[in-house]
């Protein structure tokens, strides 16, 4: 990787940042010097493919370096405390389903060159991190599947660097927030940005000076900080959302988005894909609880801004206009706010959530209105009661015995092109 070239977009990025009248949050990832470089997909209005499921663990080893002038200083009980939160976050976005076995190399490494020729020249002490690896017999794929450089900081413009593979690079202070983010692209994923294009919340798709590189508030992969679950579109592309949860809306209706960020249950719909009339684009809805800013509404991501690629998120500020620090925050599709596609006629609408219900069971409803199509309508009844005879046993779909199927939790009356099917959620 060219290191001028990372931390000459890193700069830029930050400028950009900043120019908008932004403060650069400590612990949110802004400074990060991995430029995005996911290969291009054909541009479709459908779900894209999940890219690779991550389930299990991978190990995670933590390269310890000092230099002539300024040795390692971050001790084992700071090291431990992040990882720990790291894997706090991973194990929560990924439902119990990935962590990273950590380790942490028993040596610390003490570089030659100091800290003013480092930041001169990063390559170098990449290059001299690799051959000292290579030197003890540090295997990939036997020792680490990715392994974690800290060092004192260097003046290179960048808190975290990663090559999106197997080597990711922490300048300074050892955090979650920006060692979480850089592991994120080792697992493929690029920045969760956003849109800011002044009064216009959809900007003109390809304008560089109309995107906020690390602007979705709530992703780590933006400046969401070590609690940001990754958004709903980055979940899917790592396999960490079943195809039932999220739905393709191609009909008009309500639907309702459990929690993302809670989801600790399963199929439920956590996530909506709804395509653009252009279809290059589409829009992603999910809803989250543990930011208390997100909890208003619906979070609505655009998919396709970038013309060199339609894999990434970018976060849309449904109150655009203003452009000071943390301007995201009040982006959220509040209860009673809409808009419609910029390509179409398809428009949406909040008009509900579980209010005061921070957990799983947090949720909102969107209605999604697309002209021509056949409407899509759930009513919830909760008065209905099931009963059976205590005489005859009941069976769920698998064939086993249900003993307490007159417990049901919701019944509800399904209405989808002409016929109506009776749906009940017992457990």
């Amino acid at each position: 990787m060219n290191s001028r070239n990372a931390r000459k977009l890193c700069l830029l990025a930050l400028a950009a940042c900043l120019t908008a009248g932004r403060a650069a949050a400590q612990d949110e990832g802004l400074n990060c010097g991995t430029p995005d470089v996911m290969p291009a997909l054909g541009k479709s209005a459908d779900i894209p493919k999940i890219t690779k499921t991550w389930s299990g663990k991978l190990k995670a080893m933590v390269i310890r370096v000092g230099f002539s002038d300024a040795p390692y200083a971050i001790d084992t009980a700071t090291i431990n405390k992040t990882n720990g939160t790291i894997n706090t976050l991973y194990r929560s976005m990924s439902r119990n389903t990935f962590e990273w076995d950590w380790r942490t190399y028993g040596v610390i490494l003490n570089a030659p060159g100091t800290k003013a020729e480092y930041g001169a020249n990063f390559s170098s002490l990449q290059s001299w991190i690799s051959s000292q690896m290579t030197a003890a017999g540090l295997k990939r794929g036997i020792d680490y599947d990715v392994f974690v450089a800290s060092f004192p900081q260097i003046s290179v413009g960048w808190a975290g660097l990663s090559n999106m593979r197997d080597a990711d690079w922490i300048n300074g202070s050892y955090s979650a927030g920006v060692t979480g983010h850089e592991l994120g692209h080792s697992l493929g994923l690029p920045h969760a940005h956003s849109i800011e294009a002044g009064p216009d919340m959809f900007g003109t798709p390809g304008t560089t000076a109309q995107t906020n590189e690390y602007g979705n508030p709530y992703d780590i992969m933006g400046r969401g900080g070590s609690t940001g679950h990754f958004n709903v579109l980055y979940k899917w592309r790592i396999g960490w959302e079943d195809s039932a949860e999220i739905k393709e809306v191609k009909a008009s209706g309500t639907y309702r988005v459990y929690a993302q960020d809670n989801a600790v249950h399963k199929g439920r719909t956590i996530g909506l894909r709804i395509p653009s009339g252009n279809a290059s684009y589409g829009y992603w809805f999910e809803y989250r609880t543990v930011s208390t800013s997100a909890r208003n509404g619906a979070t609505v991501m655009f998919q396709g801004f970038r013309t060199a690629t339609n894999l990434d998120s970018w976060y849309l500020d449904t109150t655009p206009g203003s452009k000071t620090s943390g301007d995201e925050s009040d982006g959220v599709l509040a209860v009673g706010k809409s808009f419609q596609d910029k390509y179409g006629q398809t428009s949406f609408k909040t008009l509900a959530i579980n209010t005061g219900t921070f957990t799983e069971e947090g949720w909102v409803d969107i209605q999604v209105t697309i002209p021509g199509s056949n409407p899509v309508t759930l009513t919830n009844n909760r008065n209905i009661r099931l009963f059976r005879d205590a005489g005859v046993p009941a069976f769920n779909i698998m064939g086993r015995a249900m003993e307490n199927l007159s417990t049901a939790r919701m019944v509800a009356v399904k209405q989808q092109d002409g016929s109506i099917r009776l749906v009940v959620n017992s457990r």
